[in-house]
């Protein structure tokens, strides 16, 4: 099997893809597209042809998808911003599947 090379033309997404199975390129694992069923606290996500729910406990996910404040200085002003949960019940994401299986890492939101 030969390493992917990195895209130059495309979608966002489909670059964002292919640059990662290029530079993180590693024959033991799948990028797949999974939909969210279940909210944080209680996050779920379903991969595209399973019939079963994956729960939080075998997830990782990328941090910024999930609510949390960032403290920022904005004209010598501390402030602070709130982001809210990306991961809603429907939402399309982008996981990696690695080869044992054991856990997904939840990568990014999908635009399918």
């Amino acid at each position: 099997m030969a390493k992917p090379k990195i895209p130059t033309e495309g979608s966002g997404s489909s670059r964002l893809i292919g640059s990662i199975r290029a530079v993180g390129y590693n024959p033991g694992g799948t990028l797949r597209i999974a939909t969210v069923t279940g909210e944080h606290p209680n996050f779920s996500i379903r991969l595209d042809g399973d019939t079963i729910d994956i729960p939080e406990p075998f997830t990782v996910c990328n941090p910024h998808l999930l609510p949390y404040t960032e403290t920022v200085m904005i004209n010598d002003r501390v402030a602070s911003i709130e982001y809210e949960n990306n991961l809603k019940v429907g939402v399309r994401v982008l996981v990696f599947e690695p080869e044992h299986q054991q856990q997904l890492y939840v990568l990014s939101l999908s635009d399918e």
